[in-house]
């Protein structure tokens, strides 16, 4: 029987638009929101080289908060991506952005050690579901006929975030600014969405599920679709690749300035962004040429083993002109990117299944462990090792990434041939 009442987008899951510049306008807007967020995730890896250089706090310590953040987000992760699938993604967003906003708020008024731990682990805590209600509304809610094409760009609005963080932390006064302007942006994001939602109740028309999707659904375990389909691979790879791009992302800027004495803190935050924009263009051109990523393993696979000799390049640093290491991260930065679209595109296979939600929580959550080792780990052995071993960490980690995706390879292509 034909649903006849209008749907509200607080409070109702199964909706998508049909308005195509509706659509469009509420994609742009989330992609936005989404780099704000990813900016305000970012305070503490864009601030740290001012904090260590001034002897505020040690690598270790400042990762360790960071790392704490990580510790409690990702395996909220795990289930919040269920959660987007059962109920209004708009609403958990807002949860999520208002409480960040206040765990920022306390951090500019308070920057005790233990207070800003606190408060970053608060917003570990209630920032839980905001990237897979993201995804489940670009992947589900959206026109239907544009849904690839937006997941692709909403890749790169992450990496966007980064660097505007890092952008923020060269040009503000103190370290402390970066959490004030967070949580004014966090808050002013959250009225918007609200008001936005308003806009868009109109628009929304009820899901047409048919009885074969429905039945898949709800017969077919998810456990056993996302193993046929290769996703623990996935997510094995996902986590050591993260490590490696994390920990690289968030202490580029120290690595430079503590091995070249004319790079300074806020010239290494500004070159940091320079690598995050190498990324983001990277992310523009591979997605032009995405009707070609027919196998989306097969091009992660590619991908890594190509970024891998740039990386290894890097071990020199410090014997080596700066310019060589700048634009050989240049290159890391960029085959990240594109790595990471063609996780998005992969993640795009559930959504038959009703699990792209699930899927996008649980390979976030499998990031957020890869953030602990990257913000607390990682920082440890360069203080106990120094960079040359670390970035040969690095270089192994991508090895081992390239080895777990080949073993999934198989499988995922007999189920993109044949189906569960």
């Amino acid at each position: 029987m034909k649903n006849t009442v209008m749907p509200n987008i607080e409070k109702d899951v199964n909706i998508h638009l049909e308005n195509k510049y509706e659509s469009r306008a509420f994609f742009w807007f989330l992609w936005i929101l989404y780099a704000v967020v990813s900016m305000t995730k970012n305070c503490y890896n864009g601030a740290l080289a001012s904090i260590v250089s001034e002897g505020i706090l040690t690598k270790s310590q400042t990762g360790f908060i960071s790392a704490m953040f990580f510790a409690v987000y990702a395996p909220l992760q795990i289930g919040c991506g269920f959660v987007a699938d059962k109920f209004s993604p708009e609403r958990i967003i807002k949860i999520g952005l208002i409480g960040a906003a206040i765990s920022n708020i306390i951090i500019f008024f308070n920057q005790n050690y233990y207070v800003m731990l606190a408060a970053w682990i608060f917003n570990g805590i209630i920032q839980f579901g905001i990237w897979p209600s993201i995804f489940k509304i670009v992947s589900s809610q959206l026109v239907r006929s544009e849904r690839t094409q937006m997941a692709s760009y909403i890749s790169f609005a992450a990496s966007f975030g980064y660097f505007l963080s890092y952008i923020v932390a060269a040009v503000v006064p103190s370290w402390e600014y970066n959490f004030s302007i967070s949580a004014a942006s966090l808050l002013i994001f959250a009225v918007l969405l609200h008001i936005f939602e308003k806009h868009l109740n109109p628009y929304m028309k009820w899901d047409k599920i048919e009885k074969v999707e429905a039945k898949t659904k709800t017969d077919i375990p998810a456990t056993k679709i996302f193993a046929k389909s290769g996703f623990y691979f996935v997510l094995i790879s996902s986590f050591l690749a993260i490590i490696v791009s994390q920990s690289r992302s968030s202490l580029n800027s120290v690595m430079l300035f503590e091995n070249y004495d004319n790079i300074s803190p806020s010239l290494g935050n500004i070159l940091t962004s320079v690598f995050i924009i190498c990324g983001i263009l990277a992310t523009i051109i591979a997605k032009k040429f995405a009707g070609k990523m027919k196998n989306e393993m097969k091009t992660m696979i590619i991908i890594y083993a190509a970024m891998l000799p740039f990386l290894s390049a890097c071990i020199l640093v410090g014997k080596i002109q700066v310019s060589f290491v700048i634009i050989a991260m240049c290159f890391v930065a960029c085959f990240e990117s594109v790595a990471n679209l063609a996780k998005n595109y992969y993640t795009m296979h559930f959504i038959k299944y009703g699990l792209n939600g699930t899927a996008a929580g649980i390979l976030n959550g499998g990031a957020g462990f890869s953030y602990v080792i990257a913000g607390y780990i990682i920082p440890l052995i360069i203080e106990n090792f120094g960079w040359r071993a670390t970035i040969s960490l690095w270089s192994l980690l991508i090895v081992a990434t390239i080895i777990v995706i080949l073993l999934g390879l198989k499988t995922f292509n007999a189920f993109t041939k044949n189906g569960i």
